[in-house]
């Protein structure tokens, strides 16, 4: 499923009003039906249940009052708050408020902050409380009646629900700057947007439910937007592994990872590639640590670098046979180092994974990474180390996450996995995907270099930059579920993860 923006959910239902002639009132009677379904699943316990709808001016107050209508038709006692009288409606909105009311639905207008107070002080018990404030149309910074409505509805210990978007939540950034509607659950219309799905504003959706408004297929499957990853059926398969094949066929992976100090990295590295699927796995890491390294893990094969400031021919010799390279976790950033670095994305002309020390080595130069061949590369930086890497202050790179991701690989020529809650993946060629799994298990030393070594060995194995990228993070996510579940949040460590990414695996295979 993809995640859209609210402009390109506004040309999808452009597209369907006006090219395929679905009419509007049509659209929002299956949104509001939709979101009522949802609504009346939840309290079908309850008896004759107690519903306050909030509704808004636009659409989205429209559906409020379909809604209304229907629960109304359910057995509910339901109550509508408007923050415009009826006279200020028009269209669609205006017609559906008009239905409810010759229902016998009663409506209340909400002209300033102290008739939300009044009205939620003169509704005693609510079973629920419905947002179809503003939806998509919901930007940071309410107007004061709004503000006060969705205070009012926060204060009640009542099932909440949000109507496409909780009122207050940016649909495209998911920026929080005020009060924002918290809901237990988001029936959103059509497709999900990108902004549910960000922080903060995924922790104001509570469950989000999709409703079918009966947009045509076709428009759907070629709406522009981003892939939602979220269970194995939404990301690539795991390579294939033939009944006769041997070591060699399912890739050796060069980890260049590891310094005096590090070396757990390194080791993080080559057992997350090895449990991912690599055939073989060599460790390349800095002479001072290599007799610790060496035999500690009996599957990995560990050579000495000798840190010259000459890499070339070292390394070229290193490089034969191999079929990707991870380079960064634990290596430090000396000079050296940033030899390694320099080499690996300019002159070693295989697939690379990109991580950690990298990142400060090239801050605020970012150019020197880019590649001089088609070579698949996906680098992997956490808010932190993408503020180094452009110069963009972290605040900068959380509010616009997506778009910031886009444009380095854009500029770079490379996939980027922009970490985090949720992890956005983005391809030069415009392709962007969101892990909408994980747990904050993840938040632990060491995790990243348990992905690096996830995504070596799917490039290792073959698989082109994107479709590693998106199934790696997504196993990574799935690991610390899974690793979590054994051990709760708290507990997990990064080589927990690693003993968990063949449970995930299975789960695609």
């Amino acid at each position: 499923m993809k995640a859209v923006t609210s402009k390109q959910m506004r040309e999808l239902d452009r597209a369907a009003i006006e090219d395929l002639h679905i009419p509007s009132l049509v659209l929002m009677e299956n949104a509001g039906r939709g979101a009522a379904e949802i609504l009346m699943s939840t309290l079908k316990g309850v008896a004759s249940p107690a519903v306050l709808v909030l509704c808004g001016p636009g659409n989205n107050g429209g559906d409020g009052y379909v809604l209304a209508r229907h629960c109304a038709n359910a057995g509910g006692r339901v109550f509508v708050a408007s923050t415009v009288p009826a006279s200020a409606l028009t269209g669609d909105c205006a017609r559906n408020r008009a239905a409810a009311e010759a229902m016998g639905v009663p409506v209340r207008l909400v002209s300033d902050p102290a008739g939300a107070v009044a009205l939620f002080s003169s509704m005693g018990h609510l079973d629920a409380v419905v947002d179809a404030l503003l939806g998509t149309g919901s930007r940071p910074g309410l107007d004061p009646v709004m503000a006060a409505l969705v205070e009012q509805a926060n204060q009640r210990l009542t099932f909440r629900l949000a109507v496409d978007l909780p009122t207050g939540v940016d649909a495209d950034t998911g920026t929080v700057t005020g009060p924002a509607f918290m809901a237990h659950a988001t029936a959103t219309c059509g497709l999900p947007k990108i902004g549910m799905y960000l922080f903060p504003g995924y922790e104001c959706c509570g469950a989000i439910h999709v409703v079918d408004i009966s947009m045509p297929r076709q428009l759907l499957a070629g709406a522009a937007g981003v892939t939602l990853l979220g269970s194995p059926g939404t990301v690539p398969a795991m390579p294939p592994r033939p009944a006769n094949v041997h070591k060699n066929r399912m890739g050796h992976v060069l980890v260049i990872a590891g310094s005096p100090g590090k070396a757990g990295a390194a080791v993080l590295v080559g057992r997350a590639a090895l449990r991912t699927g690599a055939g073989l796995c060599t460790l390349a890491c800095h002479s001072g640590c290599r007799a610790n390294l060496e035999g500690l893990v009996p599957d990995l094969m560990v050579e000495g670098l000798t840190m010259d400031s000459r890499p070339d021919e070292e390394m070229s010799a290193m490089v034969r046979g191999k079929n990707a390279i991870v380079v960064g976790p634990g290596l430090g950033t000396c000079n050296e180092a940033r030899d390694l670095f320099q080499w690996a994305f300019a002159s070693s002309q295989l697939p690379v994974v990109g991580d950690a020390d990298i990142f400060t080595a090239f801050a605020g130069d970012m150019g020197r990474m880019k590649r001089p061949g088609p070579w698949p590369t996906i680098i992997t930086p956490h808010p932190g180390e993408m503020s180094r890497l452009t110069g963009m202050t972290v605040e900068a790179v959380q509010k616009d996450r997506i778009p910031v991701a886009q444009r380095v690989a854009c500029e770079l020529g490379m996939t980027v996995v922009l970490k985090g809650a949720h992890s956005v993946i983005a391809s030069p060629d415009g392709r962007t995907a969101l892990s909408v799994n994980g747990t904050p298990a993840l938040a632990k030393a060491g995790s990243g270099d348990v992905l690096a070594g996830v995504l070596g060995a799917l490039l290792g194995m073959g698989l082109p930059a994107h479709e590693a990228a998106c199934l790696g993070v997504y196993l990574h996510a799935r690991s610390g579920e899974l690793a979590a579940a054994r051990l709760g949040v708290h507990g997990v460590m990064a080589s927990d993860l690693v003993e968990t990414v063949p449970a995930a695996a299975k789960e695609i295979s």
